[in-house]
């Protein structure tokens, strides 16, 4: 079959994506059910048995439009006392044969609604002999009173009464425009605004007015300017002037307004009839369901062809209002595709019309970037046109073409659909859907969430994962830090603290940085093996770890606040070591499986490495469950700092034992380097000779336990002062006494600061 480009027809403004879908169903159910519809080169084509020649014979002497009615809104054209001039006047006396079935649909709606108009009509005589008498007169009060009554019920049953008595060939107009639930209550999508009109814009009556002009009403055939017209809608050629007229939400470019025209201050609404038409015949594609979410309620949720809710991330105009009610309407995400399909798989994807997020179905713009991440949606789709309807024209809503989304395979963002992930995320969106009153600390926190999840979810660049899940990571650090300091939202809102991450988290988001892997030293740090002092988050938040996490308003061990990293960390350490102590523990426990590299303590030690990434990798870290096994950090040539080696070894009870030249761990003897509290209380008390005086405390101690430091000029002068003088700041030396190293790390610190052990000879 031929293939005809249609250049006319564009995922973007969503009239021209709309159009091409009208276009492609209106050729496969009048004239080529083989037809087949694909996207390529940014525009749509078309393959079946007409050239272009034939297409557009085919739209100026065969086509049939379908019958589109709203005789729910006051502007369709049933209220206006049979006006003959009407559209729908003009409809009701035509002539046409390809007007046939829309005539037979008039007059259905006609039988339906006849009580109706006769009830609005005999409201409006009461309300006209009312107005003839004296002021005061209330004889029609009740009368009156009791008619709007009746025209109220009337109305109610109206729609539900059309949705059964109509036939078969309207119910897809009308499941396009809303959807009755149980309770016979209208829902309606954002495509074709509430039940097909938009705010003043009635559509089914401007269909009508633009059908007009281009399809003589008396015949079969097509009006002078149509074959020009329908060429610039499907093939871009020139047009020389459009009919004014309004286009509404679907086009942004062309409802005129200020600087819209050259020349002129102010430019009217104008569209080419064509695109209009085809516009509406598209949207007939889009039919919503009431469907039942497994556990969610008992009540049916109304759900619309790749119709989720607004998340305001993703576009350079996004602002909070956004995501509120009066901001914006559901987004539609709208499929794209290169191979060419039938109308039948066509109508097949939009009537499914989800992306499957795991086992559940997305909720909203983010959830379906990572639904199509995961393949959610596999029916051949490349890519997704994401359209969000906002208020940009004043209190106008403008499909707003937001970007597109390319259809990749990413197993990676099963981590964003981990479920303690999911479920939080949850809990913290619908804890921050009043934007009114929810605080802006915790709005920010969520948009940054947002933020970072959509950019791993629509990346253009291959094989960086770790570089925006790290991000996200980041991000989800920070929130944790700020709902931890709002416990009194946290109990309002039913929040609990993020917990019982993927261990994946910590291969999948490693970007080999200095950083991370001292993040996720720190954030592994466990409780020591009674249980007497508990893991590091303990001291950084308000939480009690048991099975669980869960906020704990009355806790003396988390000391972290506004300080920089390195204060923060000190902090952790003293009050860790003061709760070890209290507990008649002999040292620190600092155990943690993913120990640290030396050079990555040393680096830190010299300032050489960032604090706020590593600030905020480790609240996110925080929340990771960490695997059992302890993976041991690669072995590297670096060398030790003496003020910082001599006093590490004292942050634990360890015995050392001599083999050959060098010093061993040995866990069979009596501990000879016995930790002293005293050690590192000089570090804490900011004296310009801390450092020095940590370390002479330091080497006393060890000399007791029959260690004995270098740096004497002999054995006999051990107990004196070193002397040493260090750039190191006191705090930041504290600050990396937390840092958990492994036991090769401590025998390496050992052989570097003690002097060899002494030979029998």
């Amino acid at each position: 079959m031929p293939e005809i480009r249609l250049d006319g027809c564009t995922p973007e403004p969503l009239m021209s994506y709309l159009k091409a879908l009208g276009l492609f169903r209106l050729v496969a159910e009048q004239a080529d059910p083989e037809a087949r519809l694909s996207w390529g080169g940014d525009v749509a084509r078309l393959a079946s048995k007409f050239d272009r020649q034939g297409l557009e014979q085919f739209f100026l002497g065969q086509y049939c439009p379908t019958p589109i009615l709203a005789p729910w809104n006051g502007g369709s054209g049933f209220f206006d006392d049979d006006d003959p001039e009407s559209a729908l006047g003009q409809v009701r006396r035509s002539t046409s044969p390809c007007l046939s079935t829309y005539r037979e649909a008039v007059r259905t709606t006609d039988a339906v609604v006849r009580l109706m108009v006769e009830t609005r009509r005999e409201l409006k005589e009461l309300q006209k002999k009312k107005k003839a008498l004296p002021k005061g007169d209330k004889r029609y009060d009740e009368p009156i009173k009791m008619k709007k009554q009746e025209l109220e019920r009337r109305k109610g049953r109206l729609q539900t009464d059309l949705r059964q008595l109509w036939p078969d060939r309207l119910l897809p107009w009308f499941d396009s425009v809303m959807v009755l639930d149980q309770n016979c209550e209208p829902s309606y999508p954002p495509l074709l605004g509430t039940g097909g009109n938009d705010g003043r814009l009635e559509f089914t009556n401007n269909f009508m007015q633009r059908l007009a002009d281009i399809i003589p009403f008396a015949d079969c055939g097509s009006k002078e300017n149509s074959k020009s017209l329908l060429a610039a809608a499907l093939f871009a050629d020139t047009l020389v002037s459009l009919g004014k007229s309004a286009i509404g939400q679907f086009n942004p470019g062309g409802i005129g307004g200020a600087n819209g025209r050259q020349g002129r201050f102010e430019a009217d609404s104008r569209v080419n009839a064509w695109d209009f038409v085809l516009m509406i015949e598209g949207a007939l594609l889009f039919a919503g369901s009431v469907g039942r979410r497994m556990g969610a309620s008992s009540r049916g949720s109304v759900v619309f062809p790749f119709s989720v809710e607004s998340v305001a991330v993703g576009y350079a105009s996004a602002a909070a209002g956004d995501e509120t009610t009066e901001g914006s309407r559901p987004e539609l995400w709208l499929p794209l595709w290169e191979d060419g399909c039938v109308l039948p798989e066509v109508r097949h994807l939009f009537s499914e019309g989800r992306a499957q997020l795991g086992r559940r179905q997305a909720k909203n713009a983010v959830e379906f970037a990572l639904a199509v991440n995961l393949l959610g949606v596999n029916r051949g789709v490349t890519a997704f046109a994401r359209y969000g309807f906002l208020k940009r024209n004043g209190l106008s809503f403008l499909a707003a073409p937001l970007g597109r989304v390319e259809v990749r395979l990413r197993p990676q963002a099963r981590l964003l659909d981990d479920p303690p992930l999911a479920q939080w995320m949850e809990k913290f969106r619908r804890a921050c859907s009043d934007k009114e009153k929810t605080p802006a600390r915790y709005q920010t926190a969520l948009r940054q969430i947002d933020r970072a999840m959509f950019a791993f979810a629509n990346r253009s660049e291959h094989g960086n994962d770790a570089k925006y899940l790290l991000a996200v990571l980041v991000a989800l650090g920070q929130a944790e830090r700020t709902v931890a300091g709002g416990l009194a939202f946290c109990k309002e809102k039913y929040l609990r603290p993020l917990q019982a991450l993927s261990s994946q988290w910590l291969d999948q988001a490693r970007d080999d940085s200095r950083e991370f892997r001292l993040a996720a030293a720190l954030a592994g740090i466990r409780a020591d093996k009674e249980n007497k002092v508990g893991p590091l988050r303990v001291f950084l938040e308000p939480v009690e770890v048991t099975r669980f996490v869960n906020w704990s308003p009355g806790s003396t061990s988390a000391v972290w606040s506004m300080q920089p990293l390195a204060a923060n960390l000190a902090a952790v350490y003293r009050r860790r070591q003061m709760e070890a102590f209290r507990a008649g523990l002999a040292g620190v426990p600092v155990f943690s499986p993913r120990p640290v590299r030396l050079a990555d303590a040393v680096a830190f030690l010299h300032e050489e490495t960032d604090d706020d990434k590593l600030h905020d990798l480790l609240w996110g870290l925080l929340a990771v469950d960490f695997p059992g096994e302890l993976v041991h950090p690669e072995p590297e040539g670096v060398e030790v700092p003496f003020e910082f080696g001599v006093p590490r070894l004292l942050v634990q009870e360890t015995g050392f034992v001599p083999k050959g030249k060098y010093w061993n761990l040995s866990s069979d003897i009596e501990p000879n380097a016995k930790p002293g509290p005293g050690v590192f209380h000089a570090l804490a008390s900011g004296r310009q000779n801390a450092v020095g005086e940590c370390v002479d405390r330091a080497a006393r101690r060890l000399k007791s336990g029959g260690l004995l430091v270098t740096g004497y000029r002999n054995r006999g002068q051990a107990g004196k002062s070193l002397g040493v003088v260090s750039a190191i700041r006191p705090e930041r030396l504290l600050a990396a006494m937390l840092f958990p190293l492994s036991h090769r790390d401590l025998e390496r610190i050992a052989n570097a600061v003690l002097y060899p052990p002494e030979s029998e000879e």
